[in-house]
C-alpha cells in the first residue's frame, strides 16, 4: 500500500468520524477532581490507564508503553496563586490502529474518555494522522492518535502544588 494510499485512507476515516459522530454522554466530575496536583495526577494517570487498556483489549496489537516522559509546568489559579500542570508520559504503540478500524477506536476511546467526565471532542487536522482530543472541566485534556502508531497522551489542569 502506498503512502498515499494510507493518507486518503486516514483522511476518509477522519470525515467519518467528524461527520459520523454520535454524542457521548459524560458522566459529572468534580471540578477540580482532587485538591492538589498529586492527587488530580493520580486520578489522571487511572483514566490514561484506563483508556489504553480499553483500546488494547479491542486492538490486541496495540501494546502501549511509555515514549515521552512527564513534564510538569508552572501555571496561574483563578486565585492568582501559583500552581501546576502536569504533561502525562505519552504512551504509543509499536503499530497504529489498522485505517479500517479508526472509527471503532475513536468510539471507544470518546465512550471511555465521556465516563471520566471528558467532553467536547474535537478531531484534529489529517496532516499529520489520525488525532482527537477531549476536554475536562477542570482545563485537562486528553488526546488519543494514530499514524506510524498509537497513542494515548493526558495533560492535567492547574492545580494547587
Amino acid at each position: 500500500m502506498s503512502e498515499f494510499s494510507v493518507r486518503v485512507g486516514i483522511a476518509a476515516a477522519v470525515m467519518v468520524t467528524t461527520t459520523a459522530c454520535t454524542t457521548a454522554s459524560s458522566r459529572a466530575v468534580p471540578e477540580p477532581v482532587a485538591d492538589t496536583s498529586v492527587a488530580a495526577v493520580e486520578y489522571y494517570l487511572q483514566v490514561q490507564r484506563d483508556v489504553m487498556d480499553v483500546l488494547s483489549e479491542e486492538f490486541p496489537g496495540l501494546e502501549f508503553s511509555e515514549k515521552y516522559a512527564r513534564t510538569n509546568a508552572g501555571c496561574t489559579l483563578a486565585d492568582g496563586t501559583h500552581g501546576m500542570s502536569v504533561h502525562l508520559p505519552i504512551h504509543g504503540s509499536s503499530s497504529p490502529v489498522p485505517v479500517a478500524d479508526l472509527q471503532r477506536a475513536a468510539d471507544l476511546f470518546e465512550r471511555t474518555a465521556a465516563g471520566a467526565g471528558f467532553h467536547g471532542r474535537q478531531v484534529l487536522p489529517p496532516d499529520t494522522g489520525f488525532s482527537m482530543r477531549m476536554f475536562a472541566a477542570d482545563g485537562s485534556y486528553i488526546t488519543f492518535g494514530s499514524y506510524v502508531a498509537a497513542i494515548v497522551g493526558l495533560t492535567v489542569g492547574c492545580y494547587r502544588i
